[in-house]
């Protein structure tokens, strides 16, 4: 399926088109108290690929001179909705050229493309919008005809957590590397959780990331994993402003905060991946933390999302963080907004390295 215009035409990308994505990923960045450039060097097409089992990204061409203008991506994974394994589309990359703004007219086209090449997997689509990118919300909201349906669920918020002192176990013990037992756990406790992975071995995760808690009893009761994504998914500083700019220049992390990367360049950071707690218990659940981070101590910091109805969002809040937000929808594309199911109560489990 094409798109065509005077000057530009829509079409699937594949892996040659990589270099032309990573420019239109290399021209913007989000601007706020800390300017960020999020890049998936060096091979973009790649790195999508690497968030799921199939991939359609549609990229806006110049039809003279075959330069990438615009790029979107919908990635296909199985997870977890209403307690069953079924496929999602993630909806994500959605950029077009700073030159190109308000006169690249292609949205419509792509969101066509990406219902048509997915429709097979059946998905439930849905998408983060950052809470400051103010002009795509008031796109994206007002239901324009042609356009898929956004129904907002809440706020997802990310916090990059500093490291701290090795914490006192109190008869627990804190355990590295994947078992069977392990395996058995997140056979029992994912399905409690929307939008979950179907399995916590996600990409490049090897057995020695994994970490879990063993209570006094022997019983693991809060399990995770430390995801380094900066060979494919990078966070450049672009530069700080206001307070941020003055804490820049102090060792913030000798208080426990975040370090502060110098502008210009990547952040060295993880994410707290596949993180499960046993009946949410906020006790188990700090001292769970305090372990992995005190293990994760040589990144500036590491990041965990969690959804607003998630139970351990007040337990992330009592550690020293930054935090940014974003917004999650639902994203239908069916006549009338009845192609999806709506999810059900349970807390939304979203990890912040497949966003």
């Amino acid at each position: 399926m094409n798109g065509r215009s005077k000057s530009w035409e829509l079409t699937l990308a594949s892996g040659a088109d990589a270099p032309g994505i990573q420019k239109v990923f290399d021209d913007g960045d989000f601007t706020g108290g800390i300017s960020v450039k999020f890049s998936r060097a060096p091979d973009p097409y790649q790195s999508f690929q690497n968030d799921g089992e199939h991939i359609v990204v549609p990229i806006a061409t110049d039809v003279e001179s075959g330069e990438v203008l615009g790029v979107g991506g919908c990635i296909v994974r199985a997870e977890y909705v209403n307690g069953i394994q079924q496929n999602t589309g993630y909806l994500t990359g959605m950029k077009i050229l700073r030159s190109h703004q308000g006169r690249l007219h292609c949205i419509k086209d792509a969101y066509r493309l990406i219902a048509a090449q997915t429709a097979q997997y059946r998905p439930f689509y849905y998408t983060t919008i950052l809470k400051d990118n103010v002009a795509a919300i008031k796109l994206l909201e007002k239901h324009y005809q042609g356009m898929p349906l956004y129904t907002y669920l809440g706020e997802y918020t990310v916090f990059c957590l500093g490291s701290g002192r090795k914490p006192n176990l109190n008869g627990y013990t804190f355990v590295r590397g994947h078992t069977d037992a392990l395996a058995g756990f997140y056979d029992e406790q994912l399905p409690n959780y929307n939008l979950a992975p179907a399995s916590e071995k996600l990409y490049q995760l090897s057995e020695d990331d994994f970490y879990f808690l063993k209570s006094p009893a022997g019983d693991i009761v809060a399990a995770g994993a430390i995801w380094n994504q900066q060979s494919y998914k990078q966070y450049v500083i672009s530069g700080y402003n206001g307070i941020y700019k003055a804490l820049s220049y102090l060792p913030t992390a000798a208080f426990g905060y975040p370090r502060m990367p110098k502008a210009g360049t990547a952040a060295h950071y993880a994410s707290l991946a596949a993180l499960l707690v046993a009946d949410n218990d906020p006790t188990i659940a700090r001292l769970f933390l305090k372990c992995v981070l005190y293990e994760a101590n040589s990144y500036d910091f590491v990041m965990l999302g969690l959804f607003e109805n998630h139970p351990l969002g007040s337990v992330a809040q009592q550690f020293k963080h930054i935090k940014y937000s974003s917004r999650l929808y639902e994203v239908d594309f069916a006549p009338e907004g009845t192609g999806s199911p709506a999810l059900d109560q349970r807390p939304i489990m979203l990890e912040v390295g497949l966003l």
